[in-house]
């Protein structure tokens, strides 16, 4: 119904024609002032330049007709005179009285400068005097063109400043002549001033100015004296070289005007100036004026004004026209779109109150805190019929008048902004039970609560027990992985304890007498240990990256040193099976790194060992080059481990990665081997930053490679700093024996006591051994200890506590002890969690004899010290 209003509406609406009609008086209104604009100008531009034209012309006869023509016919007749051609001939004296009364009175009639006769040299050889009875007599000016083009036969007008008088001069020269078949025998010269030309230009209306211009644009004449020897019109570099070189104006520099008469138009002291340039009788010679011409804004402006004000005129009269038409058919067109109007608000309640039945929330409409329409969904929420909610108090359906107050106070803020959106709330039902609901608010009209609120209420009771279920099975995953945690932590310690048993107590007996078959057997032991332990760390790093307890610590290390190690831990197992095992590291890797070192060497020992476990000849090799830098204190590098060995059968490829899977199920009972090896290794790089690849071919070998991105460690940093995760440190070497420190070693396990009492004894360390926390806290009551060595799972009181105490006691005592924790805890926290206790360092199971004697050395400083009580 809206769309057939609007429809209607359109239909009835009269036809936009004004608007064209507008924007035709608009568009034509423009063209007008453009063409007042444009047209005024040119206007007054040729009514001026037609009078400037007619100006210019009068001056340019003057100077042709009074000037040029005059003296060059004087000079013609001059030189043709008997007094002249004798003297060229050589008939008459230089400078003899009768030609000097000639030149002076040819001077004096024609209101010349100087009138001269020169020879075939162009030497003068009779003169007018000037000046205070000087002459040019004897001076030779046989290089100014008005002699060389009268010396060829042709009368000549020259314009030039006068070497010897330094003044500005117009030359008329004509040839002597000689007799019907000879050259001329000299040249006749008169100069005259340019106070004639000046004259004619101080004529010219005042608001005309005017110049004299030599071919190459330079000012000879103007009426404005600061723009003599000035160039009007552009001069090649050439061309003003040849001009200056040939001295015709003197010294003058010749620079140019602030304006280039290179057009109609040109622009001088902020105003506009018309030009007109006429030729002189002159070789090559013009005259221009200048006259200014300022646009004529005071002719636009009426002419505009008009314009505008007869298209105001029009355009009022079209709106007016338009407006009695629209306002016909709106008229005509009123009933009908009341008619229109009423049908689609009638059509629009229906859709709204058949909206307002079928939604699945319930809708209530407040006036005044009175319940004015509610749906049904509503109704059956809150389990009222309809006529008993009409018209009720809106308190009904909550609890208590107290819970009314606590919602009213509570969402004051949102009541004064009348909004309210998805406030969860407890309703109250008819039966009295509570519905958990979600209610929003919103007035109709936001300025007028007259006009009511209405509330949208939506049932989750079936979304809260949803959220429940879910909150429960979440703390249950949180536990099921506490549990896990929990029992990779046990089974760590429960392992590693009588593995540490019997590694170390092997390492003991092997240190001292026996037979070969004893030492074999015992190696044996020790190798079987060894391997046993290996296979176990890969279960638990396993298990810890299943669990997602694993973790790496990033500290300074040595790149070298790392893959020396991890070239040196496997070196043995590569010469007992002829193989050549090395390594290359290209010269641009650097070497202080910072990231998890233990990590990086388990990765290459896991692929070096492969290498060597699955080569029978030829070559293992270990390779770490650059493969990109990551702006100045990063840099990504590749490693890759090559073997000449049987390699992966393609269809055993896709599967390699797998946790205990291995190429061929033969090989585990060839080589042996978990088959975890490469999967902890992948999960490890990947932890680090980058991936594990491989490419091989069977029976020729594999290559294994992975980047892993570094920070760049600084030079004041120890890459060995900071405790060792494992109980081994790259390059510890065996400490000192501790003769005289005293050691307190707390430790519930009989065979690790044995072990570390043995260990620390024969390396000249006292021991003095307790079983529990509780034993060890009163133990170094009594004595002063060098350092205690801390397990952490102990009866009465664990490692944690039992450093809690001392470090508490040690506030009032005043010393503090070092304290190593000496565990079968390998998880990755563990570490973290000794240290936050208060203990210095760690150290684990099973334990490494150099790497803990190494850690005394470090902590015990007083070695040699007696036992104070």
């Amino acid at each position: 119904m809206t769309d057939t209003l609007q429809r209607d509406r359109k239909s009835s609406a009269p036809a936009p024609r004004p608007h064209r009609i507008i924007l035709l008086i608009c568009a034509s209104t423009f063209l007008l002032l453009l063409a007042v604009a444009v047209g005024g100008d040119r206007a007054v531009r040729i009514i001026h330049g037609s009078r400037q034209k007619s100006a210019t012309g009068h001056l340019v006869f003057e100077v042709n007709d009074f000037i040029v023509q005059h003296f060059s016919r004087a000079a013609e007749e001059l030189a043709s005179s008997r007094q002249v051609t004798a003297i060229c001939a050589g008939r008459a004296a230089v400078d003899n009285p009768r030609l000097l009364q000639v030149l002076s009175t040819a001077k004096k009639v024609l209101g010349a400068s100087i009138v001269y006769v020169l020879d075939r040299s162009g030497t003068v050889i009779g003169c007018s005097p000037y000046g205070h009875g000087e002459t040019l007599t004897g001076k030779n000016y046989g290089f100014r063109p008005y002699f060389t083009h009268a010396m060829a036969g042709e009368p000549f007008q020259y314009a030039a400043v006068g070497v010897t008088t330094g003044r500005r001069g117009l030359y008329f020269s004509a040839p002597v002549p000689a007799g019907p078949a000879n050259s001329p025998a000299g040249v006749l010269v008169v100069k005259i001033g340019l106070d004639s030309v000046d004259s004619f230009f101080s004529a010219l209306d005042d608001r005309l100015d005017a110049m004299l211009l030599s071919p190459e644009g330079v000012v000879f004449a103007a009426t404005r004296k600061e723009w003599l020897f000035h160039c009007a019109l552009p001069v090649d570099p050439q061309a003003m070289s040849r001009l200056r070189s040939s001295r015709q104006f003197s010294d003058h520099r010749l620079e140019p005007l602030p304006f280039v008469l290179d057009g109609r138009v040109v622009r001088y002291g902020g105003t506009r100036w018309l030009v007109d340039l006429q030729p002189v009788n002159l070789d090559g010679w013009q005259v221009a004026t200048l006259q200014p011409v300022p646009y004529p804004w005071s002719i636009v402006l009426v002419l505009g004004s008009a314009i505008l004000f007869t298209a105001l005129v029009l355009i009022n009269m079209t709106l007016y026209s338009f407006k009695e038409q629209s306002l016909a058919a709106e008229i005509r067109a009123g009933r009908k779109r009341s008619t229109l109007a009423e049908a689609a608000r009638l059509d629009m309640a229906r859709e709204l109150e058949a909206i307002f039945s079928a939604s699945l929330v319930g809708i209530l409409l407040v006036r005044h805190g009175r319940i004015v329409n509610v749906n049904d969904c509503m109704c059956r929420m809150l389990g009222y019929s309809r006529e008993e909610i009409m018209d009720g108090d809106i308190r009904i359906f909550f609890p208590s008048r107290a819970s009314f107050r606590h919602f009213v106070q509570r969402y004051a803020r949102e009541l004064a902004r009348r909004n309210l959106e998805q406030i969860e709330y407890t309703l109250k039902k008819k039966d009295s039970s509570l519905l958990t609901c979600l209610l929003s608010g919103k007035a109709i009209a936001p300025s007028d609560l007259s006009r009511g609120v209405v509330w949208v209420v939506e049932d989750i009771t079936r979304r809260k027990a949803v959220e429940m279920e879910l909150e429960e099975a979440r703390r249950q995953a949180e536990a099921a992985s506490r549990t896990k945690s929990e029992f990779l932590a046990n089974m760590s310690h429960e392992i590693r304890t009588p593995m540490n048993g019997i590694i170390g107590l092997t390492n003991l007996v092997l240190e001292g007498e026996l037979s070969p078959a004893q030492r074999h057997h015992l190696e044996l032991v020790r190798k079987s240990g060894r391997r046993l332990m290996a296979i176990i760390n890969d279960i638990l790093d396993f298990s810890k990256i299943e669990a997602g307890r694993l973790e790496l610590v990033a500290r300074p290390f040595s790149l070298r040193e790392t893959v020396q190690e991890a070239i040196s831990t496997l070196g043995v197992q590569a010469r007992e099976k002829g193989l050549v095992l090395d390594s290359e590291i290209d010269h641009d890797v650097p070497d202080q790194l910072i990231g998890d070192q233990s990590r990086l060497l388990q990765v290459m020992i896991n692929l070096v060992g492969n290498g060597v476990k699955f080569t029978r000849e030829g070559t293992v090799l270990l390779r770490a080059g650059v493969q990109n830098r990551q702006g100045e204190d990063r840099v990504l590098l590749l490693f890759e481990v090559l073997d000449t060995g049987i390699g992966i059968e393609s269809d055993m490829q896709e599967t390699i990665f797998e946790a205990f899977a291995q190429a061929d199920s033969s090989h585990s009972r060839e080589y042996g081997g978990t088959g975890l090896g490469l999967s902890i290794s992948r999960q490890l790089v990947r932890l680090m930053g980058g991936d594990l690849f491989f490419d091989s071919d069977p029976c020729q070998g594999t290559r294994f490679y992975f980047s892993v991105p570094f920070a760049l460690a600084t030079g004041g940093e120890d890459p060995d700093q900071g405790p060792q995760e494992s109980g081994h440190r790259p390059g510890a070497v065996a400490a000192a024996t501790g003769a005289g420190g005293h050691i307190l070693l707390a430790e519930d396990e009989f065979i690790n006591t044995t072990l570390a009492e043995a260990l620390l004894t024969r390396a000249g360390y006292r021991v003095t051994a307790v079983t529990s926390g509780r034993q060890a806290v009163a133990a170094w009551q009594e004595c002063n200890f060098d350092c205690i060595l801390m397990d952490i799972q102990m009866p009465e009181m664990d490692g944690y506590e039992a450093v809690a105490r001392i470090r508490e006691l040690e506030k009032e005592r005043g010393r503090r002890v070092p304290i190593i924790a000496m565990t079968a805890h390998a998880m990755p926290d563990d570490e973290k969690k000794c240290l936050r206790a208060g203990m210095d360092d760690y150290i684990s199971k099973p334990i490494d004899s150099q790497a803990l004697l190494a850690l005394l050395a470090r902590y015990v400083h007083g070695q040699g010290k007696e036992e104070t009580t």
